[in-house]
């Protein structure tokens, strides 16, 4: 019996230092500043934090988050991401992503996006892009864009565009384009087009199109 108890009080010391370790992990930030290298955050209220390191944040109410490296960021309720690097995030609700880098941005219901640098962004619902630099954006159902300089986009749906610049631009269903500079575009189905400056524009015949100054516009 002596020798079963020694050998059982090791064994609970085990299990309750591992339970110890793994709530060490998960960090719980209601306010002020904190950073974080790696492990999980919960962040809330009004927390500000800084995550490096693939740190995984799941972010709520007011939280701003900074995210570097490889983090992992999902946002929820009014919180606000600046992503950087290679961070993904996935934002819902009404948050608002500043994206740059190399980030990774899966937008959904009323979010704000803000790509820039090489930043990838999809996006469904009520999303609302404004993009910069060679960001790649993907948006479906009633997203609006507004997109300048080199950025790229495929748009269907009901998905509003506002290009200037050298965007490229691949459209169809019911998608709604004014477009300047020298904006490039590809459009089929219904998508309805302004084109102002220099754009050109490559469609089928069953998209509208409004030619001003000196766009070009090739049917087919």
């Amino acid at each position: 019996m002596r020798f079963k108890l020694l050998f059982l009080i090791p064994a609970a010391l085990s299990v309750t230092m591992t339970s110890a370790f793994a709530s060490e992990k998960t960090s719980l930030f209601m306010y002020g500043q904190n950073d974080i290298h790696g492990g999980t955050v919960i962040a809330k209220e009004t927390a500000h934090v800084d995550a490096y390191g693939g740190a995984n944040v799941e972010a709520y109410g007011q939280a701003v988050i900074k995210a570097f490296d490889t983090t992992t960021v999902v946002a929820n309720g009014h919180t606000t991401v600046y992503a950087a690097a290679d961070v993904k995030v996935t934002a819902l609700d009404n948050a608002r992503v500043f994206a740059s880098n190399n980030a990774d941005v899966d937008a959904a219901g009323s979010t704000s996006v803000y790509p820039s640098g090489n930043a990838k962004v999809i996006a469904h619902g009520n999303v609302q892009i404004f993009a910069t630099g060679n960001s790649v954006i993907k948006a479906y159902d009633d997203c609006s864009i507004m997109a300048r300089d080199n950025v790229r986009i495929e748009a269907s749906g009901n998905v509003t565009v506002l290009a200037n610049g050298n965007v490229k631009i691949t459209a169809k269903d019911n998608v709604n384009i004014k477009a300047y500079g020298t904006t490039e575009i590809k459009a089929q189905d219904n998508v309805t087009i302004d084109a102002y400056d220099t754009t050109k524009v490559n469609a089928t015949k069953t998209v509208k199109v409004e030619s001003h100054d000196n766009s070009k516009v090739s049917l087919n």
